[in-house]
């Protein structure tokens, strides 16, 4: 029982096609301490890949405070490296974007600050001027990303952005500005950001400005000024006695799927009975306007709530998305297939779902088509373990 077909074609997979896991491996392993593990950002981008290498950060509490760490495992290696800390005191919600030639550029939020620098050796880098959170990173070139996040302005956070640049002497930004010049009327959170091939940058956020919290979307052709937001959910928002000022939606994700192609998922509270769904929706335009929104899980999991969506994409116009939910009674990890027309049938991913409950996902598509995926495992003991396994698709 799937949808109906959309109005446009990416890409179009045989039925027998399919993803092949390798066996799930223990990333950063305490000794048998307990300890918990979180996966939280902003377009939850705690998986990076760059010429072969992985790059997987989170934040932990092994040594008894919250701290950021990053792991990398070589090109063929089975095992990743040992944690290095990204920071000297508490962090929070890491982020990693790989810039080619084997480099990461990783960022996190400490000291009510967002900051960044890059992997290995490497000055961290103030991107914040005032309180700010809710980090996040996109490549433009192998020498230059964006950066987005939420900073203090008046009453409220708004959405910056700022261009870095990424060379022998460092990171740097060029610029930062604000995606609108007015003061925010309530706060927004949670920025996504995509850059086209183009040049042009699109940022997704939540967003509430009109007392619920809702998905915006803005575009930059140039990555200084943006166009006014517009609303990227196409469901209209209506003001009911028992539903307040309108649905809400939540924790927006982007990724670039080809030329002038986008797609954003997240998760949407429009069908309220059951708690959150996971939807998504496509820009064929650089990320100027986005289409209809489809629900991703399949029928299974309408009746309970889904959790931690994430999606993941590449040139060639492949596009996943991840999530977890309780269908099967505990916490399970589960994968959409984007066919072209519609997504497939929930895939319960091998290593993250079954006994026990794992939870949390992160995702990333490698331009090679290797998926790759992290994600928490509850313990024995009630603390949590970190996972990762990658797949290869097969005819």
């Amino acid at each position: 029982m799937k949808r109906a077909a959309a109005v446009f074609m990416l890409l179009a997979m045989p039925a027998c096609a399919g993803w092949e896991f390798s066996p799930a491996a223990e990333v950063g392993a305490s000794g048998g301490k307990k300890i918990f593990h979180h996966l939280e950002s902003a377009n939850r981008k705690g998986l990076a890949e760059s010429r072969g290498r992985v790059a997987l950060v989170w934040e932990d509490d092994r040594n008894g405070e919250p701290r950021c760490w990053l792991a990398v495992r070589e090109k063929s290696a089975a095992v990743f490296s040992r944690p290095q800390a990204l920071s000297k005191g508490e962090c929070y919600e890491p982020v990693v974007q790989g810039m080619g030639r084997g480099r990461f550029v990783a960022g996190w939020e400490a000291d009510g600050a967002v900051w960044a620098r890059p992997s290995g050796k490497g000055k961290a880098l103030k991107l914040s001027r005032g309180e700010a959170a809710h980090l996040t990173l996109a490549r433009a070139d192998e020498r230059t990303l964006y950066a987005a996040w939420a900073e203090l302005a008046g009453n409220y956070k708004h959405i910056m952005l700022a261009r870095l640049t990424l060379d022998a002497g460092g990171l740097k930004a060029e610029y930062s500005v604000p995606l609108e010049e007015a003061l925010p009327s309530d706060d927004q959170a949670y920025p996504a950001l995509a850059v086209s091939a183009d040049g042009g940058v699109t940022v997704v956020w939540e967003d509430r400005r009109k007392k619920h919290t809702m998905i915006l979307a803005a575009h930059s052709a140039d990555g200084r000024k943006f166009a006014a937001p517009y609303r990227l959910i196409d469901m209209p928002q209506v003001r009911t006695v028992d539903l307040g000022a309108g649905m809400g939606s939540m924790r927006p994700t982007l990724a670039s799927c080809g030329p002038g192609c986008l797609v954003a998922a997240w998760l949407d509270k429009r069908d309220f009975l059951s708690g959150y769904d996971v939807f998504a929706a496509f820009s064929q335009d650089g990320g100027r306007s986005f289409g209809r929104n489809f629900k991703v899980q399949d029928s299974f999991g309408d009746n309970m709530a889904q959790w931690h969506a994430a999606v993941a994409a590449n040139q060639s116009g492949r596009v996943e998305v991840v999530w977890d939910d309780e269908r099967d009674g505990t916490a399970d990890v589960w994968l959409g297939d984007w066919n072209g027309k519609d997504f497939s049938d929930d895939l319960a991913v091998p290593g993250a779902s079954g006994a026990g409950a794992q939870s949390d996902p992160v995702i990333h598509l490698d331009e090679s088509g290797r998926l790759h995926l992290a994600w928490l495992e509850r313990t024995e003991t009630g603390g949590t373990r970190l996972k990762y396994a990658s797949a290869g698709w097969k005819e």
